[in-house]
């Protein structure tokens, strides 16, 4: 199987015009980008360099840890780009957002780390990155293998008491006139769509090995034991003799900090600008003013919830959008 799984990575890229000595690999130090990365430096000894956002929180000293650890146990180049997402945080004052640039709601939500890593690689002149995005699908598993609430589920409205009546009704629609399936999961379709532009307009091209049909196909072939848990990668850089700090990390390694960061820091005064000047959101309806006020009540009272809290950073976003583009 993982003999099929580095063959599938191998077509993936080798489909793709790409050239070592200007193409970047995010190496996040999460189990997707580690295994492309990894196997990519195996191809091109000594020739492939390296990139990341650092996150913050208690997975932060285990990242910079399990990314050294792959960057030793394969060949690459002494270049690894790192960009602090502590330090560069969302809606930060210099973040293109917060300067009313007009930025699609639709781009990544983490918008300011990202720019400045992109635009970072650019001035180094970066033409394309290798990411790891898809992974996840590519071994999720079914409902009947393991039962979970699917994405945008309404039983989570309860968390989000800011989402106003014209956004609630028009829940009962948001399946209508949806496009057909894709041979790629609409989870990895989103998120290629969300950090296409912005790499884009510094002009380096992404390139996602894991939304390859043939390796989503390979996803789909696999049996429950190598997609639980993500063995399959999981297994793949064992292989590499990489320990168990690598193969198996005790800590969550995820923006999750770096959201609550933003919000409790710059967040609480954007929402109180909302609140006092108005917004097209509340004028419109989208939002509850009621359940805004509560969420900043809660934001400046130190009862950050991740769980129905993070998702105030899209508000802010999609405010500032909707100002930007009127």
């Amino acid at each position: 199987m993982l003999g099929a799984f580095t063959h599938a990575i191998d077509t993936a890229l080798d489909l793709r015009p790409w050239r070592s000595q200007d193409t970047i690999f995010h190496l996040t130090g999460g189990f997707d980008s580690g295994t492309v990365a990894t196997r990519a430096a195996q191809q091109h000894p000594d020739q492939l360099a390296t990139a990341t956002l650092l996150i913050g929180g208690p997975g932060r000293e285990q990242q910079i840890r399990r990314r050294k650890e792959m960057r030793a146990a394969v060949p690459f180049t002494s270049r690894d780009t790192l960009t602090d997402a502590m330090a560069h945080l969302p809606l930060a004052p210099a973040c293109d957002r917060m300067r009313g640039e007009a930025v699609s709601p639709y781009e990544e939500p983490l918008h300011h780390p990202f720019t400045q890593l992109t635009r970072t690689l650019a001035t180094d002149g970066a033409k394309a990155l290798v990411t790891g995005l898809g992974g996840d699908e590519m071994v999720a598993l079914a409902q009947h293998e393991y039962p979970h609430r699917a994405m945008g589920d309404i039983s989570e409205l309860p968390l989000l008491p800011w989402i106003g009546s014209r956004a609630r009704a028009a829940l009962e629609y948001a399946d209508d006139a949806i496009a057909p399936p894709a041979v790629i999961n609409s989870m990895t379709l989103l998120s290629l769509e969300t950090t296409a532009p912005i790499l884009l307009r510094d002009g380096i091209w992404p390139l996602h090995p894991f939304a390859d049909p043939y390796m989503v196909q390979l996803g789909e072939w696999l049996p429950f034991h190598w997609r639980e848990l993500k063995q399959l990668q999981r297994r793949r850089l064992a292989s590499l003799g990489l320990r168990d700090d690598v193969t198996d990390p005790t800590e969550r390694e995820s923006f999750a900090e770096v959201v609550q960061h933003a919000l409790t820091l710059h967040g609480r005064p954007l929402l109180a600008r909302m609140l006092h000047d108005g917004s097209p959101l509340l004028d419109t309806a989208l939002l509850d003013p009621d359940g805004l006020t509560a969420a900043l009540h809660r934001l400046s009272s130190g009862t950050y919830r991740e769980n129905g809290d993070a998702q105030l950073l899209q508000v802010i976003n999609m405010h500032h959008a909707a100002l930007a583009y009127l």
